[in-house]
């Protein structure tokens, strides 16, 4: 079958990835036969390039993809940035900077273009969150100033520690100079964090890069997600797509809920969907 037409943008967490932070061995091969085809398969990731690529050692990755919830484009076979929106970074150190004086529960990364980094020691590091957000060392931030901000990551060790840092980000005024966008995981017990972007920067605003470039030309766009910070992606795309384990909201917007990510998702999309598109 041919898929020249076609290009699928897909969430990792809670998407291709299943409740073991896996891609089901359905889901790869209709992935490879999709790109067999002449499609065009990519991600829409908050993730760092270098550790969505630790979680997807076997699945091909041919057209740019949006990571950093929006904030750049990469191109996985290039290896390379295709493009960048850097953060305004004395607003996002001066938050990370009072949470560490204030000693708040937290996990501090920063996201830069060379990495993933801890502003927050490692010792005291959640330990699963820790594990899934690999490479990472800890820098001390003189040296983290030095390098071109992308994105933070604050993390909640102890239950309600984000609500005086949200307050903090309010009473300075950077909620207008910097996006915050609230996250869950189920690797940590309590599971929440909040991620501080550039300014009006999402995974919508990431379709828009990828759309203007040649490769995506004349391709219809199929986006896939199920979460909060999916859902600028799935209004910026011709087709909307969701696994059955999203959030109502993303459900509500979407023309086609597809089995949940632990059922072959992204199999039943290329199998059932994308051929009568």
């Amino acid at each position: 079958m041919r898929f020249d037409q076609a290009a699928i943008l897909t969430d990792l967490d809670g998407t291709l990835f299943n409740s073991q932070g896996e891609v089901t061995r359905a889901d790869r091969a209709a992935i490879r036969a999709f790109i067999a085809g002449g499609g065009l398969f990519a991600v829409a990731t908050g993730r760092e390039p270098h550790n969505a690529r630790r979680h997807l050692p076997d699945v091909p990755l041919n057209g740019p993809s949006i990571v950093l919830n929006g904030a750049a484009v990469y191109d996985f076979v290039r290896r390379r940035y295709l493009s960048t929106i850097p953060m305004d970074k004395a607003a996002a150190e001066d938050v990370l900077s009072h949470c560490l004086k204030m000693d708040w529960p937290l996990d501090l990364q920063v996201y830069t273009t060379d990495g993933i980094y801890y502003a927050s020691p490692l010792d005291v590091a959640d330990p699963g969150f820790l594990r899934i957000h690999q490479p990472t060392t800890y820098e001390p931030m003189a040296a983290l100033l030095e390098k071109t901000w992308i994105k933070t990551v604050l993390l909640e060790r102890a239950a309600d520690a984000l609500a005086p840092m949200r307050a903090y980000l309010a009473e300075k005024g950077y909620d207008q100079r910097l996006a915050l966008v609230e996250g869950t995981t189920d690797v940590v017990k309590i599971g929440k964090y909040q991620e501080l972007l550039p300014r009006n920067v999402n995974k919508g605003t990431g379709v828009a890069a990828v759309r203007a470039l040649p490769v995506y030309a004349g391709r219809t766009l199929v986006a896939v997600g199920d979460y909060w910070n999916d859902m600028e992606l799935l209004a910026a795309a011709d087709v909307a797509c969701c696994p059955d384990n999203a959030i109502p909201e993303v459900k509500a917007v979407c023309a086609h809920v597809l089995p949940s990510h632990n059922d072959d998702a992204l199999a039943a999309l290329i199998r059932d969907v994308i051929p009568n598109l």
